[in-house]
């Protein structure tokens, strides 16, 4: 079974992923590497302290979630996606007479 902490740390490290290629257009393959490399780390931590990581875990999970590129952050991005879906304007079709 997968240890929590691990599990948060691979979100983390897709969160990072995906919001830079979305932001910049540009694949950075560091980023998964780095993110396996950090998911082996954290999960000796949790072999040997499961709480202490998981909460270092979630510290970097926030870190990932705000950390900006090309001006925005993963939490910009989604909430702009509701922001610009909640603001258009629901226009009923008209019905022409003739």
């Amino acid at each position: 079974m997968a240890e929590i902490a691990t599990g948060i740390i691979l979100t983390a490290g897709t969160m990072t992923f995906a919001n830079e290629w979305y932001q910049t257009g540009k694949v950075n393959w560091r980023v998964p590497v780095a993110t396996l490399i950090g998911a082996a780390v954290f999960d000796a931590l949790a072999h040997i302290d499961s709480k202490a990581a998981v909460g270092l875990s979630i510290i970097v999970l926030m870190g990932a979630a705000t950390t900006k590129f090309g001006g925005k952050s993963a939490v910009d991005t989604i909430s702009s996606f509701f922001n610009e879906s909640s603001k258009k304007p629901k226009t009923q079709p008209r019905l022409k007479v003739a």
